[in-house]
């Protein structure tokens, strides 16, 4: 599907040199949240593509949801992609039984956010399922993005795996102490672009506040396997923040994956612009490959305020083929 874009962008660094016939693509812009938990922010800045990574409300009711799908809609991106939560508990049909909920306000829920008469399409809103989906946009790029609203078991929620369960790799890929329940959506291949998942993998931006790690290592040995460009999460409030991560090869690392330093982010800075974003020197070594870029884009702080600034990545992609 082609997507208008309005944004004025600057022209890619790095032309295909085999064609001086063909145009080089233009950066497109990310506009990356998680975790609003029915939160309306101050303002939304323009982008090409809107990411929502799951959380959009608190209590995860029907009505809850259409509020939040009218919030999104206040944002200039010609493209929004939004996934659920482990709050949306309405749209798990399985969590939603066991809690005694109607299965009525289930059919609700997910009329509200799938089908061509959904409000969300109704509001150029684009709900993924866990899967991987294709989308090219009007100035000519294109994307791939891998998309799961799932996270190990915590509590009593929605969308949710025991930790010993692997969804994301197939079973080669999966160690003998764990168990592969993996599906042909559920699987993330190779060749994407972007992963978006709910929560983080394990040690990236997944801290808690006592000091666990709470991300998954499945999905860490996946984006490991994968080595997609960007990777965005929420989930763990606590580890807001950006971190590039270097695709090694090298024997002395376990799975080839080299942690730089987290990012920078000066807060009042980002509440000043309504977005955080890497440094000049950061965006220029990520765009020049190797690496994979995690931001945990959670709105909610550790103590549950609205403090986070949402993040903006420019990002050079293919040209539609």
């Amino acid at each position: 599907m082609a997507i208008p874009s309005k944004r004025p962008r600057s022209e890619s660094r790095s032309p295909s040199p085999s064609s001086k016939k063909q145009k080089p693509v233009p950066t497109t812009r990310f506009l990356i949240l998680s975790d609003t938990h029915s939160h309306k922010l101050a303002t939304y800045p323009a982008a090409d593509v809107l990411l929502h990574c799951g959380d959009l409300t608190d209590d995860g009711s029907p009505s809850s949801i259409r509020s939040a799908l009218l919030e999104l809609s206040k944002a200039p991106c010609p493209l929004k992609l939004v996934i659920a939560g482990n709050h949306e508990i309405s749209l798990d049909a399985t969590y939603w039984a066991s809690e005694g909920g109607a299965e009525s306000q289930h059919a609700e829920a997910r009329s509200l956010v799938f089908g061509a008469n959904s409000l969300a399409a109704e509001l150029g809103i684009t709900f993924l399922s866990e899967g991987t989906h294709t989308f090219s946009l009007e100035h000519g790029a294109e994307f791939k993005v891998y998309a799961s609203p799932f996270t190990p078991r915590h509590g009593s929620s929605a969308f949710q795996y025991q930790s010993k369960e692997d969804r994301f790799n197939a079973s080669e890929n999966t160690p003998a102490w764990s168990e592969n329940v993996s599906t042909e959506p559920s699987r993330i291949p190779d060749g994407v672009d972007i992963v978006m998942t709910h929560g983080p993998p394990q040690y990236i931006l997944d801290g808690t506040g006592d000091g666990r790690s709470a991300g998954c290592e499945h999905l860490r040995r996946a984006v490991a396997r994968v080595k997609p460009r960007l990777h965005c999460f929420g989930h763990i409030h606590g580890g807001y923040g950006a971190q590039r991560i270097e695709f090694t090869g090298a024997e002395g690392e376990e799975d080839g994956m080299k942690p730089l330093e987290k990012e920078w982010v000066g807060k009042n800075q980002a509440k000043r612009k309504g977005f955080s974003c890497l440094s000049p020197e950061s965006l220029e070594r990520w765009s020049r490959g190797g690496q994979m870029l995690c931001v945990n884009v959670t709105i909610m702080d550790a103590e549950g305020e609205a403090t986070n600034m949402p993040w903006v990545v420019d990002m050079e992609l293919p040209a539609r083929g």
